[in-house]
């Protein structure tokens, strides 16, 4: 009976399949190992051992380092002089199996790349300017693995203002990037460390593995079962779709869709007719559809010429090229292959037999190197149904932040890292309630403010603004739900205190509109503008106003009318300061004139009562009560100008009792007036006139005035009266009295009478003639013909 040996005499030196890990030299014995690996897709290692320590902690390998490695090339003998195929990776799971012989233990590992732990973050995460390459570099950096090899990129990817990893791992996010810019990749393996390579073209493959120390040919023998051959090759061609189109909305282009149509490399009969069209293409030029279309026909012709194979050649690896031989059929050439995957399978039974002879063998996936793997997108888009919450954002000190277009800065909730000043952000358009050109609504959504964010096909690429919501930091207008009826659209003034309003009260009993404008209101009307008020209307202007009618304009008043000049409010009282002490000698006057004129009656009596106490046309207490409520009343910014209203009603309804009767238009000037009439002026008046001069009236006529009186015109001077002209002619039908205290003249039908107390002539001469030319008419100018 041959004695085994124990455990610790077990070593790997002379092996095929060795492993090296953190728990020492020869601690772990690799029995089996299962290898997958290929071009855009994580390597995984399957691999079991028998380890001499009794319980292996999972920390003393998960997430660790180690290294494997298969003989590829027997050396001379010595310890390490052969040659070996490295694999390097990260320990991620550890299953432990049941005690074995010899007092080993089974375990078996999965070997992963470190790229793998970025499947074990996720993150809610805006990048801005960046391109993929961008990307991997920077999450590398972040997970601490080494940075790639990117030298097989040939075309640098455009950079990406704005891109959102959006509920995605960090590896679910980076692989859509590269996806989307048609960029593959694979690893080698070194001892000590595994790296990323990553390549855009054909021209990015590796060349032959190391392990083959630079030969690439590798012989082909159908059926064999020798050590390093390929033993099986099919080579297997697809039909693919004849051209891929694509197209997008770019609101900067609303003229043009952007969009592409690439036709294929790869010609198949009508296959014109098979178009792969995609919208939304994720694109906003005609030069980004060309390039993205590009890069989707390249996925589809890399589907085209495929190789399935298998082999016990050792030295094929993905992302190297290789090429097939065959030594019993020379005249059978082959092109240069890269392998896109491969599986391989290593059993080690010398542990437990004496046969020391291992078992490998391969399956693998090939392309002509000629060709690129350009990957398809098969790394979801993250959809965003439904609306989100942001918040807007903007520069430090600012309030609102909009660019030509109306499009606004977020910050999303979500992301940890937003600075909040909407320099990590892209401008993001705003719904609005109409749009035309340079017509529609234009709304803008003010730094700080609750929006609820809409994304255009789901793309969290694309947000869209529709519409704002309150909080309770960016409150209602008017409390709720006190205020309920209420319709409200109030802005507030840009780094001010002040507010812009138009609200509509629909309380049944209350309905109001109620327009305030913090500083100016300009209307400009281009044809009519009607305006019916069936109540009440009260205005107060604070400083001038100016009217300017082009055509004409009608005036019409049911009631009367006061109008005071000088003063407003309690001060329109001090305009009645001039003529205060005349009031009751104009009121005794007009009710003469009244008497005189024999018409008017109670209602003249009763206008000069009023004029006679000066309060004709001014308002009561309860209306300069009500005044002072729309002059100088609270800011109507809590009520919706409530407050103002009743005012104005209050005005309004004193207002009806200013006049005791219809008809009356007073006017209070309290220092001058001048009217100026270019033509003629007309005065109409039905029954008197009172005029009341304080101190003097002065008129001037530059040529001729005439007075006509119907019946009676009396003229009372207290003083003098003084008449100067160079002719005066003094006309009456019936006779005219001059009289004074020392006699009468008389002037009548009869003649001339004189009486007096004493009659005195003093003249140089004197001439009595008999006969007068108008003795008999009585025309004032007739005299004696000359030539009768």
């Amino acid at each position: 009976m041959t004695d085994q040996p124990s455990s610790s005499e077990f070593i790997q030196a002379s092996r095929v399949l060795k492993v090296k890990s953190p728990l020492g030299e020869d601690q772990l014995l690799p029995e089996r190992m299962v290898i997958t690996e290929g071009v855009s897709q994580l390597f995984e290692i399957q691999l079991n051992v028998r380890a001499k320590k009794e319980a292996v902690k999972p920390e003393e390998l998960i997430g660790r380092l180690v290294d494997v490695s298969i003989e590829v090339q027997q050396g001379d003998g010595e310890e390490g002089s052969g040659i070996r195929r490295p694999f390097n990776g990260l320990v991620t799971d550890l299953h432990e199996g049941p005690p074995i012989t010899r007092g080993l233990r089974s375990y078996a590992m999965t070997i992963r790349p470190q790229m793998w732990l970025l499947s074990r973050r996720s993150d809610c995460r805006i990048w801005m300017d960046k391109t993929s390459v961008d990307v991997v570099e920077t999450l590398f950096s972040e997970h601490g693995i080494p940075a790639p090899d990117t030298s097989g990129i040939i075309s640098p990817p455009p950079v990406q203002h704005y891109s959102t990893q959006f509920n995605e791992t960090d590896l679910d996010y980076l692989l859509r990037r590269l996806e989307e810019d048609g960029l593959f990749y694979w690893f080698s393996h070194e001892d000590g460390s595994h790296k990323l390579h990553v390549a855009d073209t054909a021209n990015g493959w590796l060349g032959p593995s190391p392990s083959a120390q630079g030969e690439g040919r590798v012989r082909l023998a159908q059926g064999s079962s020798d050590r390093n051959h390929i033993n099986d090759w099919a080579r297997r061609f697809s039909y693919v779709s004849g051209q891929r189109a694509g197209a997008d909305w770019n609101f900067e282009t609303p003229g043009m869709v952007p969009g592409n149509m690439t036709p294929s490399l790869v010609q198949m009969p009508d296959a014109t007719k098979r178009e792969l069209y995609e919208y939304p293409a994720r694109i906003k030029t005609v030069e980004e559809a060309e390039r993205a279309q590009k890069l989707r026909a390249q996925s589809i012709e890399a589907d085209h010429d495929r190789v399935f194979g298998g082999s016990t050649s050792r030295i094929l690896e993905a992302g190297r090229r290789f090429t097939p031989y065959e030594v019993a059929h020379p005249e059978h050439e082959y092109e240069e292959h890269v392998i896109i995957r491969a599986s391989h399978t290593i059993v080690d039974r010398s542990y437990e037999t004496n046969s020391n002879e291992p078992e490998y063998r391969n399956t693998f996936e090939a392309i002509p190197a000629r060709v690129p793997l350009t990957p398809h997108r098969t790394t979801k888009c993250p959809k965003i149904e439904g609306t989100q919450v942001a918040i807007v954002a903007g520069p430090e000190g600012e309030e609102i932040h909009p660019d030509q277009y109306g499009r606004i800065k977020l910050w999303f909730p979500w992301d940890r890292k937003a600075k909040k000043d909407g320099t990590d952000t892209c401008w993001v358009r705003v719904s609005q309630a109409w749009g035309g050109v340079t017509w529609g609504a234009q709304v803008i959504p003010r730094i700080g403010m609750e929006v609820m964010v809409a994304f255009v096909d789901g793309d969290p690429d694309r947000p869209l603004v529709t519409g704002v919501v309150n909080n309770p930091k960016n409150s209602v207008p008017y409390d709720l739900p006190a205020n309920k009826t209420r319709m409200v659209l109030r802005s507030n003034t840009h780094k001010g205190d002040g507010f812009n309003e138009i609200t509509f009260e629909d309380e049944a009993g209350k309905e109001n509109q109620f327009f305030h404008a913090q500083k100016d209101q300009t209307t400009r009307v281009l044809n009519d503008r009607t305006k019916r008020i069936d109540r009440h209307e009260v205005a107060s202007v604070g400083g001038n106003r100016a009217v300017e009618v082009s055509g004409n304009q009608k005036h019409e008043i049911g009631g009367s009318v006061n109008t005071v000049v000088g003063g407003t409010g309690p001060m329109a009282m001090m305009a009645m300061a001039g003529v205060q002490a005349l009031s009751g000698q104009t009121a005794g006057l007009l009710s003469q004139a009244a008497q005189i004129a024999g018409g008017g009656g109670p209602v003249v009596a009763a206008f000069a009562t009023s004029l006679a106490s000066s309060a004709l046309g001014f308002l009561g207490a309860g209306g300069m009560s009500s005044r002072e409520g729309v002059v100088s009343g609270p800011s109507p910014r809590s009520d919706a100008g409530t407050a103002l209203a009743g005012s104005g009603t209050g005005v309004g309804s004193d207002a009806s009792s200013l006049f005791p009767l219809p008809g009356i238009m007073n006017t209070i000037i309290g220092a001058f007036q001048s009217t100026s009439v270019g033509v003629a002026k007309a005065e109409q008046i039905g029954v008197s006139k009172v005029t009341n001069v304080g101190r003097t009236s002065l008129e001037r006529v530059g040529k001729t005035k005439k007075l006509s009186v119907g019946e009676r015109y009396e003229v009372t001077v207290g003083k003098a009266i003084l008449s100067q002209t160079a002719n005066h002619t003094m006309i009456a039908s019936d006779k005219i009295v001059l009289a004074a205290p020392g006699g009468v003249i008389e002037i009548n039908k009869q003649g001339v009478f004189i009486k007096a107390n004493k009659f005195e002539v003093k003249s140089d001469s004197i001439n009595f003639k008999r006969g007068s030319g108008g003795k008999n008419t009585n025309k004032p100018f007739a005299e004696d013909c000359s030539k009768k």
